[in-house]
């Protein structure tokens, strides 16, 4: 189990339970806030045993104030400070036509990373962050799951599910980020079986338990927990 601050506070992901290792990657983008990096950090240090510091494009000043030194730096570079010397750099073409984040997602699953940990995701230019969350979207049949502890919310992207520890009666809400999903969910306010969820607003505002029980039958799904959620 894996404890961290916020609404979830300790989480085990479906489908890493006997693993050997299990691989946790930190993609730190361009805005993040030094908090959102070193709780990211710590996520990724209880549910991995290994842990990959990306910066992605501006993300390294990020992690430049942070006092992380990444072991990665992958982006085109039309917003990133100083790149450290001695790290692995993966450049792109400034004339591409999909974002660092997602090239950031690519490569981590080429590196067989089992979870993926974003500071970063929600801020910033809108239109950035919507193109972030489509590209979780999209990648997270690659993952276990991809998770933000960002400061407005924790997100939680996943077509499997997982057994989370939550603080009690706080708003929370589960959306199906595919055409469909089918979800079943125990210890929440109102709880589902086998519910098919199509995109939209269902799924909005549902209640904590002190447990949460998630599993995915088929789709990919986002659990929201506010920060301010009650």
């Amino acid at each position: 189990m894996v404890g961290a601050g916020g609404v979830m506070r300790k989480i085990e992901l479906s489908g890493l339970s006997g693993r050997r290792r299990i691989r946790a990657a930190v993609l730190v983008l361009e805005g993040a806030s030094v908090d959102e990096l070193r709780r990211a950090w710590r996520w990724a240090g209880r549910l991995g045993d290994e842990r990959l510091l990306v910066a992605v494009d501006g993300g390294v000043d990020t992690c430049r104030a942070g006092r992380r030194r990444p072991a990665l730096f992958v982006g085109d570079g039309d917003s990133a400070g100083e790149i450290p010397e001695g790290i692995e750099e993966i450049a792109f073409s400034r004339e591409k036509d999909w974002s660092d984040f997602a090239g950031a997602l690519d490569e981590s699953s080429r590196r067989d990373v089992d979870v993926v940990l974003v500071a970063g995701l929600l801020g910033g230019r809108l239109d950035h962050e919507w193109a972030n969350l489509l590209e979780v979207a999209r990648h997270a049949g690659d993952f276990a799951a991809i998770l933000a502890p960002a400061e407005r919310a924790q997100v939680l992207v996943t077509c499997r599910g997982g057994e989370m520890q939550t603080i009690r009666k706080r708003t929370f809400s589960l959306f199906s980020l595919s055409a469909t999903a089918s979800v079943s969910m125990r210890g929440a306010r109102w709880e589902l079986d086998e519910k098919t969820l199509r995109q939209g607003s269902l799924g909005l505002s549902n209640v904590t338990g002190a447990d949460l029980d998630l599993i995915v039958h088929r789709g990919t799904v986002a659990l929201v927990f506010p920060a301010s959620g009650v």
